[in-house]
């Protein structure tokens, strides 16, 4: 009777503390993958912000290109737009059309932002300010630095008609033929606009700037 009892007892212990161990290996790696999601979401942080350094520096290329064509309109012609482009390259190619209708974007990251938000550990974030910060970031990133696309579909939009119109694809001919008080106001508008958006790309940046250095790895859990 007594062995049996022993032997229960045994058993019991036996699975009591392997339920033990299976709860801490379990606490540790979801501590342990906290750890790593606090990790990459400042590294994500990092990336956004380096690529709004990069957005700054593009846009004010566009603006000192635009700037110029606007200001020697009179004797503009797209050989000097190439001349001014080559002091201030923004675009991906140097083609006439990019070169005037390139509008410089941010590369949002926010793979690990939506897996904080999707697994729910945002609301485990122990500081109610940090969380707060975290949130902000995301939406400005999300909301507030890509636009102005419109206006580069209407410069595409005035090449593409002029060009149907003389059956050629060469932009230069096509500019330096039909430059007019129209493509004038869409350079007018485009710069109004990268302007607006170089503020709005520099008070992200100050943010960021801010909120990076406030945050580490101990802040999220």
């Amino acid at each position: 009777m007594k062995k049996s009892i022993f032997n229960a007892l045994a058993i019991f212990i036996s699975i009591f503390g392997s339920f033990a161990v299976e709860r801490y290996i379990s606490k540790i790696n979801v501590q342990n993958s906290k750890e790593i999601l606090a990790s990459n979401i400042l590294y994500e942080i990092d990336q956004n912000y380096y690529s709004l350094l990069e957005v700054r520096t593009a846009l004010l290329a566009v603006v000192e290109v635009t700037d110029s064509i606007l200001f020697n309109w009179e004797t503009i012609n797209a050989e000097k737009i190439k001349d001014y482009y080559i002091l201030n390259q923004y675009a991906q190619r140097d083609d006439l059309k990019t070169v005037l209708s390139s509008s410089p974007q941010h590369r949002v990251k926010k793979m690990y932002f939506n897996s904080l938000i999707n697994s729910g550990l945002i609301l485990e974030v122990k500081n109610k300010l940090v969380r707060e910060k975290i949130e902000s970031i995301y939406s400005l990133i999300n909301n507030g630095v890509n636009y102005g696309s419109s206006n580069s579909s209407k410069i595409i939009n005035w090449f593409d008609e002029k060009q149907l119109l003389e059956k050629t694809m060469d932009l230069e001919f096509t500019f330096n033929k039909h430059k007019n008080f129209e493509i004038y106001k869409l350079l007018s508008e485009r710069r109004r606009l990268q302007v607006g958006r170089l503020y709005g790309v520099e008070n992200s940046i100050n943010f960021f700037e801010e909120i990076k250095g406030e945050l580490d790895e101990n802040s999220f859990f």
